[in-house]
């Protein structure tokens, strides 16, 4: 049944409205729920897995755009203004189009940028946090990249793109390691890419690991077991943070603070996140070059 014919009967009878309303998912027992498991995020990903018209917009979905895709205009823009400052051929073509391959897949909304055209500032963000790994760590990233809550994998498609990496392997939740094999299955890519959930992991040696908040909305304990199998074993790490400092995200549930991390990470810097996009973010960093 089409959800205009499904409308129309909720009109006539406004009990069958509950009907209408997306059915609440989440990836397990409350107690192992990230931020981002709000129950309806992974119904807009489920919606997105269903069918080939749905995957195809799923990057315009609101539940979706909640917790991924909300990067703004003027976020982009500074993006932008530091990857102009900091790494320029980036943003060079041919560079630049096969970055733009990103926005190709779930229709997301773009913007017009001088010097750019139209692209997502969401692909601006992905392409900056690349900038920003070359600047720290140089043009070798090393043979095994893990990342740490993945979204759709548009992170790991830019690296892919810019540096040689022979084996990434993303984490993420059930339903969405599914989502990221979908969309990643419609590009050609360069390198190999694996997706698992935490429990299925089996600790390997990482070159680098890094994670785009999704570590740091992590609950205390699993976050612990997340450093047990991955962090505390990788030569490198980036780990852009929302939590540990005595932020809103702290207060939902219990989470690691910066000090304890120092006390299971391997010796780590703090650096600023630029732009700052909350009042209590950070970036953590570990094994790369004096700045």
């Amino acid at each position: 049944m089409s959800i205009l014919s499904k409308t129309k009967k909720a009109i006539k009878n406004p009990s069958r409205l509950l009907y209408l309303l997306p059915k609440n998912e989440f990836s397990g027992s409350i107690e192992n729920r990230s931020e981002s498991d709000n129950g309806y995020y992974l119904s807009a990903v489920s919606r997105a897995l269903k069918n080939y018209s749905k995957f195809s917009n799923f990057k315009r979905h609101p539940f979706y755009r909640l917790i991924l895709e909300h990067t703004t205009e003027e976020q982009g823009e500074k993006y932008l203004k530091i990857i102009q400052e900091k790494n320029p051929q980036l943003l060079d073509d041919p560079t630049l189009s096969g970055l733009r391959k990103n926005d190709d897949i779930g229709n997301p909304i773009k913007h017009s940028y001088p010097g750019v055209g139209e692209i997502s500032p969401t692909t601006l963000r992905y392409i900056k946090v690349s900038s920003d790994l070359r600047d720290l760590f140089g043009d070798n990233l090393g043979d095994h990249v893990v990342e740490i809550g993945c979204g759709y994998g548009g992170q790991m498609l830019i690296l892919d793109q810019l540096f040689e990496i022979p084996r990434y392997t993303m984490f993420d939740v059930p339903l969405v390691c599914q989502l990221i094999s979908k969309f990643i299955e419609s590009f050609a890519i360069n390198g190999s890419y694996h997706v698992t959930t935490l429990n299925k992991y089996q600790p390997s040696k990482v070159d680098l690991v890094i994670s785009n908040y999704a570590f740091s909305e992590l609950p205390k304990h699993l976050q612990l077991i997340y450093v047990q199998k991955v962090l505390s074993g990788a030569s490198k790490g980036y780990l852009t943070m929302n939590s540990g400092k005595g932020g809103s995200l702290d207060a939902t549930f219990e989470k690691i603070t910066l000090e304890e991390l120092r006390e299971v990470l391997p010796a780590f810097e703090v650096i600023d996140e630029a732009p700052l996009t909350a009042p209590f973010n950070y970036v953590i960093v570990w094994g790369h070059k004096p700045q």
